[in-house]
């Protein structure tokens, strides 16, 4: 189902710098689930599922807080968490 790999829409430090950490989305729970799903795109019914442990072949992750949040917003998620790896 998802594509791997990582998205950054914008740069929160206005460098040209790799970022330093990358985010994952999580179900915020004790025994945190991942949510595996495509690029999201805005205003669609976008599909995800959960996936039971961090596997970053199969996960999309994001390069900042702020990318993270957007690819929530887009999946019309309510509860997650931001995993920093």
């Amino acid at each position: 189902m998802a594509r791997r790999g990582m998205i950054t829409y914008s740069a929160t430090t206005g460098s040209n710098r790799p970022p330093t950490a990358i985010y994952y989305l999580a179900k915020p729970s004790d025994v945190m689930a991942f949510y595996l799903f495509d690029e999201p795109e805005e205003g669609q019914d976008n599909p995800w599922t959960l996936i039971d442990q961090l596997d970053r072949t199969k996960l999309l992750s994001a390069g900042n807080k702020g990318t993270a949040k957007l690819l929530a917003k887009r999946l019309a998620f309510t509860h997650f968490v931001y995993v920093r790896v």
